[in-house]
């Protein structure tokens, strides 16, 4: 019973060391980098042009910054639907991602645009995509009731 309980308490201490590693890997924000990632942010139009901005300024994601990729989100949602399963490949790929995309469908946004993303979420979901758009017609139900709350 000892052997098993040093077993147990080493895989205890090897699972909390390397979960912790990454919680400092992020950095702040430099002035730079929040420059760099504020000149980018609303004016991307592809899902591999917001994720190569996501994967160098992740850390930027707040303020003006955070909403300018809001809008880039929706531009492409909107305006690029049948770009949908090239988002679904690099989510599939990098979960941190999809996250982003998702949560970037928000009460900062045009609601006209946001209710069209839901119906094409609803009504025009690509074969293979109910997942993903059923977690964005659930997003941009929530950023609709959060930009009619007073």
């Amino acid at each position: 019973m000892t052997s098993n309980l040093r077993i147990y308490t080493t895989l205890i201490l090897v699972f909390l060391t390397f979960s912790t590693l990454g919680l400092g890997q992020q950095h702040p924000c430099t002035d730079a980098e929040g420059k760099r990632a504020l000149d980018e942010a609303d004016s991307l139009r592809t899902w591999d042009a917001l994720y190569k901005s996501f994967r160098s300024y992740r850390n930027c994601d707040d303020g003006a910054i955070g909403e300018g990729y809001s809008e880039s989100v929706i531009r492409i949602l909107a305006d690029h639907w049948s770009t949908l399963p090239r988002l679904d490949g690099i989510g599939k790929q990098d979960i941190e991602f999809r996250r982003f995309v998702i949560r970037h469908v928000d009460a900062t946004l045009n609601t006209d645009d946001v209710v069209l993303v839901k119906r094409k979420a609803t009504a025009a979901c690509p074969v293979g995509l109910s997942k993903l758009c059923s977690d964005l017609a659930k997003q941009a139900d929530a950023a609709l009731k959060d930009a009619a709350s007073p």
